[in-house]
């Protein structure tokens, strides 16, 4: 794989955007995911409620994201 199709392609992306994903979508968390098992890398952004995903498709910087509603996150005892 080649180009924003590779995983460290994706990681470098992610690494440089997170901070301005989660502000500009409201969301919790990110991470790096594959939906399709022979499709590409995406970039997975969890937000709390359905109505903060985007209708339509959302890249960033050629990659594109995946929005999964979770609810809110609570960290668990350590």
């Amino acid at each position: 794989m080649t180009g924003v199709e590779s995983l460290d392609a994706v990681r470098r992306v992610l690494a440089a955007r997170r901070a301005d994903i989660l502000r500009r979508y409201c969301a919790v968390g990110t991470g790096i995911g594959r939906p399709d098992p022979t499709g590409p890398y995406v970039i997975t952004v969890y937000v709390t409620d359905p109505a903060l995903v985007p209708g339509g498709e959302e890249r960033v910087d050629g990659v594109a994201l995946h929005f999964v509603p979770t609810g809110p996150f609570q960290a668990g005892p350590r």
